[in-house]
């Protein structure tokens, strides 16, 4: 099957994680793939560095007509459109016979306006990153109905040891709807309990600066740290026993989430965006309200006191995501979307 990815944001993203992993593993399974978006955009590079190939507009409404020859060269099965103008962009490029799906990946609802409606008629297919998401596109356009594929990635062979030091991380941008300023509070809190508890979190972003500077005035140096971006990522999450994913708002897919546990490690995270279908409450790790200091210190405190319960938690993290969020399902579960999408178009 020939497959091509509109995906047309400026910068890195979850949409564009989501995207660039799909598109990668279609490519390793025999299919034709390429990813078309801005040029200069770090989804390009990415796509390109993946070895898939590429196309890369300045101004696409200008540049059109030759956009449309190439599509029609191409003669795609399935146009995937990640974006809300690259949905609109994928129906004017469709060549005849090509599906238009639309994946939605992103946290904002979908617009349910009469020229919303319209676009919907001629999408052949929706996919959603979570079941929030799914919810909202079914709601938004009645009688269509949505398909959730959660998103899949790769992780190691197996995953280490739990270290025996009490040492929580987070790896995400940092971002004030990331949650860093809520972790800190809540370890802060936990080392009454747990005194030889550590923080770290791994990641870059305009506010690792701000929060840099208050480590040492605030007295917590001692416990939190910011090693910035991490050359192994997989070697920073052995080194912790927890994952923390304490987001405020967002996360309709959460990269991080399932990178913790692939890596076999408890995850305590928000109860926001896709993170109750990924992380199991009580089973795989715990759910807590957003910006919720004090129960995000709870749930540390326990994890981290009670041995037996974390390895528990650490086993089935790793079961969960080889049986739901490995790339497997994510890749069988996109195709047979494609395949009901491509058949009436065909």
């Amino acid at each position: 099957m020939t497959i091509v990815h509109l995906e047309d944001e400026p910068w890195d993203s979850g949409i564009a994680a989501y995207a660039l992993a799909l598109a990668a593993e279609q490519a390793r399974r025999g299919h034709s793939v390429a990813v078309w978006g801005r040029l200069g955009s770090p989804v390009l590079a990415e796509a390109a560095a993946a070895g898939l190939a590429v196309r890369g507009w300045k101004n696409p409404w200008i540049e059109m007509p030759r956009l449309r020859r190439e599509m029609a060269a191409l003669a795609p099965a399935v146009l995937n459109a990640h974006t809300g103008s690259a949905h609109a962009l994928a129906l004017a490029l469709a060549p005849r016979g090509a599906a238009v799906v639309r994946t939605r990946a992103d946290a904002r609802a979908p617009k349910g306006g009469a020229l919303a409606r319209l676009v919907a008629g001629r999408t052949a297919a929706f996919i959603a990153a979570n079941s929030s998401l799914k919810a909202q596109l079914e709601a938004a356009f009645p009688g269509r109905s949505a398909r959730l594929v959660m998103q899949g990635i790769a992780g190691p062979a197996a995953p280490a040891p739990l270290p025996r030091e009490p040492v929580v991380g987070m790896i995400a941008r940092f971002d004030p709807v990331k949650g860093h300023e809520v972790a800190i509070d809540a370890v802060r809190r936990v080392r009454a309990a747990v005194p030889a508890a550590r923080l770290v979190c791994a990641g870059a972003g305009a506010l690792r600066e701000r929060l840099g500077w208050q480590l040492k005035p605030m007295g917590l140096s001692d416990f939190v740290s910011f090693p910035g971006r991490v050359a192994d990522k997989w070697a920073f999450l052995a080194s912790c026993r927890i994952g923390l994913v304490p987001s405020l708002s967002s996360e309709a897919v959460s990269r991080a989430a399932l990178e913790w546990m692939a890596a076999g490690r408890p995850v305590v995270a928000s109860r926001v965006g896709g993170l109750p279908d990924i992380v199991e409450h009580e089973v795989t790790g715990i759910l807590v309200a957003p910006g919720d200091a004090r129960a995000l210190e709870r749930a540390i405190a326990l994890l981290l006191r009670d041995a037996a319960l974390c390895e528990a938690y650490a086993e089935a993290a790793r079961d969960r995501w080889s049986r739901l969020f490995s790339l497997a399902p994510f890749y069988e579960d996109t195709q047979r979307a494609y395949e009901q999408a491509a058949r009436p178009a065909r």
